[in-house]
């Protein structure tokens, strides 16, 4: 059995690959292939570096104290800042051709999955069943 928590994290994880998926085709039918991957390497700057901060939250070393999951997320959260540079910074440099705006539009669209994610009405912390509340 999961520990309490990681099944909502992981949830939101794969709605954001999802709805980038689903970005990332409907740029490729519309604008054409270089939209379309651009905007697939935007979902990867957005998703990899929260994927990076679930993990470090996730970890056993963060469960073990309230000062261990406090420094996790510290880590995480720098982490997560310094991947997503790193990551933007490999995408203009080495993506040839490119489309900046598929690029942001895709990032931008996995990104605004963690708004919805209290509406995807995944197991709440409390062990219930049903949507998260605010």
């Amino acid at each position: 059995m999961p520990r309490p928590g990681k099944q909502p994290i992981v949830s939101i994880l794969l709605a954001q690959a999802l709805v980038g998926g689903i970005v990332a085709s409907g740029l490729a039918l519309w604008q054409g292939s270089t939209a379309g991957i651009s905007a697939l390497m935007g979902v990867g700057v957005a998703v990899v570096p929260n994927a990076f901060l679930a993990a470090l939250l996730l970890s056993r070393a963060a469960g073990k104290s309230a000062r261990a999951l406090l420094g996790a997320a510290w880590l995480g959260e720098l982490g997560k800042l310094v991947l997503t540079a790193a990551l933007f910074a490999a995408v203009f440099m080495l993506a040839r051709p490119i489309s900046v705006l598929a690029v942001f539009g895709g990032y931008i669209a996995a990104q605004l999955v963690i708004l919805c994610a209290p509406l995807l009405g995944t197991e709440r912390l409390d062990g219930r069943e049903g949507k998260a509340e605010i």
